[in-house]
């Protein structure tokens, strides 16, 4: 995305989020009725020279085009993002008898595949005025790159996240749940840790939204992944144990959610079908979850 940058910071020294620092600057949103979703993010980051640098991220969620008016409204916004970050901040660090941070400004197009790979934003007046161009970056082009893309996911938590992103573009609804579980296999096999795949798999989560609905079969589902690519050694007996025990409360949980969504959907439901319900294998189990996604008789959930 931005190579230049990538290369200047010191990544042994954790991001920080200045969230609270961005709320303090107050820039107005779009017009009414404008239709787009974005998002701003200002992060601390460390120069290699162990000063201190900001970047400001600009995020289209929605849309992506590069139109003038498109164009107009994302440029004036970096503008005063930027005028007004500047202002308040040089005066801070010279109380405080600090050079500024250096900032570095970036726009991201969700849903563009291509366009200018910089935008400026310029106001002019009987020769005099002011210019600011900053780099834009159009995600969905890496749509066409995928396999480059997982292979940079193997060290950069950054390529999982534009993974996530360019499956929720892709899919929708229920359609969601398989790209979700790949991903997630994907943390597991790259060896990310463990607290390292618990932030990604939140991110990823909410950026795919799964339906309500789904949500038991992906859970169960995600267990046996994380259940396959569990670390660490014990004894067999006391491993077999320990599974079995999981493994029952498991299957006992995926049944008292099917149970509860069939309820909810179709009405209460005999003895019988609760009895082959309570009684089911896990993947028996998951299965019949995953065809309640669509299904519009109780009979649909059974089928093969």
């Amino acid at each position: 995305m931005a190579p230049d940058l990538y290369a200047v910071i010191d990544w042994t020294a954790a991001p920080v989020f200045l969230d609270k620092e961005l709320q303090a600057i107050e820039v107005p949103d779009g017009p009414p009725g404008d239709g787009r979703l974005y998002a701003d993010k200002l992060v601390q980051v460390r120069h290699r020279d162990g000063a201190d640098a900001w970047v400001l991220v600009h995020v289209e969620v929605q849309g992506g085009d590069t139109g003038p008016q498109a164009t107009a409204r994302i440029t004036h916004r970096m503008y005063r993002y930027r005028t007004r970050i500047e202002d308040r901040h040089e005066m801070l660090s010279a109380q405080a008898g600090q050079p500024p941070p250096a900032l570095f400004s970036l726009c991201i197009l969700v849903a563009s595949r291509s366009g200018p790979d910089h935008l400026e934003y310029r106001r002019e007046f009987l020769g005099q005025g002011v210019s600011f161009s900053f780099p834009i970056v159009h995600l969905s082009q890496w749509l066409g790159r995928w396999k480059a893309l997982a292979s940079l996911a193997r060290t950069n938590p950054f390529a999982v996240v534009i993974m996530a992103q360019l499956q929720a573009l892709r899919h929708h609804g229920a359609q969601r749940v398989g790209p979700t579980l790949s991903l997630a296999r994907l943390l597991y096999e790259y060896g990310y840790t463990r607290d390292q795949i618990r932030s990604l798999l939140r991110l990823i989560e909410w950026m795919l939204r799964l339906p309500k609905d789904v949500e038991p079969a992906y859970a169960a589902a995600l267990q046996r992944i994380k259940q396959e690519r569990k670390m660490g050694y014990t004894l067999v007996i006391e491993r077999l144990g320990m599974e079995k025990g999981e493994a029952l409360g498991e299957v006992k949980g995926q049944a008292k959610l099917l149970l509860r969504q069939i309820e909810r959907r179709f009405g209460p439901v005999d003895a019988k079908t609760t009895q082959r319900i309570q009684s089911a294998q896990s993947a028996d189990l998951e299965t019949w979850s995953l065809n309640f996604v669509d299904a519009t008789t109780l009979e649909d959930v059974f089928r093969d």
